[in-house]
């Protein structure tokens, strides 16, 4: 009788599991939120560069696209962790109707779409590779089998992203208590991405490589160096985070503990950095074709180095030489 006893929690101990679960939630979101503020400080910027600085081609128009598609996702998962933590803190202390050993359980099934949403870094993930392979195949975009190689991954990229994500939506609230599957899924999924950034990012290495020492013997450098020392730098700073998470996803937590934590906070941060990192990239290459546009004698060097609104790689002496386009 008294292990029989001994076995039911207790209201106050049902009170403290609630309040160590909602600390546990409360603070990757909280980064969550505050990292939302940047991302949507950049996106008004983008915004405003966008509206002054238009271009035609169909391609900035996709690219236009792509920037609206990371914002409606990033957006629905800010949104998704808010309702998630006022919720949570309402269905645990205010459903006083029902029972404190019930109510954990009923939270999870009434808010069930709110928490595949919440589990739903696909999009940010599938657009930002895309980004950096869009990158890197306008650089190469006279060499065919490098173009191949970047679009087949990412076409394995996008496959993977939407298989890990229709397998991870299904009963979410059962694979919430038994992850395993998901934890796999999931790992697949970073590894690819991570593959996929890592190719696009080094080739982008490789020809600002090559272009430098083109460049040794020319008077005129402009700035396309800079441009890809950019690219190439928020490529490595994604890549790390993207191999740490791939690391954190591989070692067993203990629930509720500082690394559990911190783990939470890393995997909740990668998130919005997947939408930060890619319009920080598009923010200064307009910002640079701003600039560039109103220096004087621009319009001649637009004529004879053909520029537009990406990064090309003309070669008047059929050699690839990097410029601003």
């Amino acid at each position: 009788m008294s292990n029989a006893s001994a076995s039911v929690p207790t209201p106050e101990e049902i009170i403290l599991t609630f309040g160590e679960l909602m600390y546990r939630d409360n603070i990757p979101h909280s980064v969550g939120f505050v990292l939302y503020g940047i991302y949507l400080a950049f996106f008004c910027v983008y915004v405003w560069f966008t509206m002054h600085y238009t271009t035609k081609p169909l391609v900035s128009k996709i690219l236009i696209g792509a920037m609206l598609l990371l914002f409606l996702s990033t957006t629905a998962q800010f949104i998704a962790d808010m309702l998630l933590n006022v919720q949570q803190i309402r269905g645990y202390l205010m459903w006083t109707d029902i029972p404190l050993e019930q109510r954990r359980n009923l939270w999870l099934q009434k808010y069930e779409p709110a928490y595949i949403l919440e589990k739903w870094p696909t999009l940010n993930f599938m657009v930002s590779d895309l980004i950096v392979i869009w990158r890197a195949s306008v650089m190469y975009s006279r060499h065919r089998w490098w173009q191949i190689a970047l679009w087949i991954f990412a076409f394995v990229d996008v496959v993977i992203w939407a298989y890990a994500f229709a397998c991870t939506s299904r009963d979410a609230v059962q694979r919430s208590l038994n992850p395993t599957t998901d934890q796999h899924l999931i790992t697949a999924s970073l590894f690819i991405s991570l593959g996929t950034n890592l190719l696009g990012t080094g080739l982008m290495a490789l020809k600002g490589w090559k272009h430098i020492r083109l460049m040794e013997h020319l008077k005129w450098k402009g700035d396309v160096v800079r441009i890809l020392l950019l690219l190439v730098e928020t490529g490595v700073i994604w890549a790390a985070i993207q191999l740490l998470t791939c690391i954190l996803s591989q070692i067993d937590t203990v629930a509720l503990t500082p690394f559990d934590i911190a783990t939470a906070v890393i995997q909740k941060s990668e998130i919005y950095f997947a939408a930060i990192l890619p319009t920080a990239t598009v923010i200064i290459v307009r910002l640079h074709k701003s600039f560039d546009s109103a220096r004087p004698g621009n319009h001649e060097m637009e004529d004879r180095y053909h520029t537009s609104s990406t990064i090309r790689f003309e070669n008047p002496t059929k050699e690839s030489v990097p410029t601003l386009q």
